[in-house]
């Protein structure tokens, strides 16, 4: 959500929302998954090493069909939807919907991974994130266990939600939370409207070069009840984990899009030079197991833009011959 955000961040049309509308809690009659499950698990393959792919913000498994046609001959594929998104069930709100820092449906979502890796046997998979949201999970794992995997890859994510106006942007973690808490989500979040989440969603055109698959992918984001979309982004603002960068010791790739210079430089889409490339500034300072690489002429689904350069990149990485100074053209 940016043009939201951004107008939230301007304080502007708060009182245009309809206040008979609650995101806070599931429509009358829904049935929520149980917690710690995940929304759908899909096998692929049956190499000797494991990949677990996790999808982004609003996506299920089947943005990584590219990746798997590409893997699943010498890799074990795990491709997971997580709860809520592609048409599964969401879990049940947590007993004070206003909290958000506790992160009940993020740590859910590890929860149901975790549990997945035991009942499978997954030893030391290979931890894919694609796209925004999923890549706090993906970190979270990796810097609380790291001996659990062997690497990561982080495609199109953000380090963290952040905005492309810094005078608003709040100064530390505490106040990320108090932010989202007190403000962000009970005044706006709670109470917006669905055409005016659609309005102030990502644009389609940010998803890939092709305008056809790009509207595919929105339609799929755009399909997600908005209570779900609305608990999950609050949670993901309330984390920050550019403050961990340091505890990160598992080799990790992150693969950023370039994105087109007509979206980078449009107001309505300045948001995605904060978004994906200013949110990772001080990751390679802070931690040697971290390579980070724009990969040119791609928009946030990069797989759909340029899978022979990004298979390339990652073919290296994972025979760990990664050339960490280059720029991939």
């Amino acid at each position: 959500m940016k043009k939201t955000i951004n107008l939230l961040l301007l304080l502007f049309a708060v009182g245009s929302q309809a206040q008979e509308i609650n995101n806070f809690k599931h429509p009358d009659g829904y049935i929520p998954a149980k917690w710690g499950e995940l929304g759908e698990v899909k096998e692929f393959g049956s190499g000797e090493k494991s990949i677990i792919l996790l999808p982004g913000w609003g996506f299920d498994w089947t943005v990584f069909q590219g990746f798997i046609d590409k893997y699943q001959e010498n890799y074990k594929i795990y491709a997971i939807t997580f709860p809520g998104f592609g048409n599964t069930p969401a879990p049940p709100m947590p007993e004070d919907p206003t909290n958000f820092q506790d992160l009940n449906w993020t740590n859910g979502v590890i929860n149901g991974i975790r549990k997945l890796m035991s009942e499978k046997g997954i030893s030391k998979p290979i931890l894919v994130s694609y796209f925004t949201y999923s890549n706090v999970i993906a970190m979270r794992m990796a810097i609380d266990t790291p001996d659990d995997f062997s690497q990561m890859i982080i495609m199109s994510g953000m380090a963290k939600f952040t905005s492309n106006y810094p005078a608003h942007e709040p100064r530390n973690l505490a106040q990320r939370v108090t932010y989202v808490e007190k403000f962000l989500g009970p005044q706006w979040f709670k109470t917006v409207s669905k055409d005016t989440w659609d309005n102030g969603n990502f644009h389609s055109k940010c998803f890939t070069k092709d305008s056809l698959k790009s509207k595919t992918h929105w339609d799929m984001m755009s399909a997600v009840p908005i209570p779900t979309m609305v608990r999950y982004l609050c949670e993901y603002y309330c984390t920050d984990l550019s403050l961990e960068y340091s505890k990160l010791t598992v080799p990790t790739l992150v693969v950023l899009p370039s994105f087109t210079n007509d979206l980078l430089y449009k107001p309505e889409t300045s948001y995605l030079t904060p978004f994906f490339h200013n949110s990772w500034l001080g990751a390679k300072p802070a931690t040697e197991s971290i390579s980070i690489i724009t990969l040119t002429d791609t928009n946030a689904f990069m797989i759909e833009d340029q899978p022979d350069k990004l298979f390339a990149l990652i073919d290296e990485f994972l025979s760990d011959k990664l050339n960490l100074y280059q720029v991939v053209r």
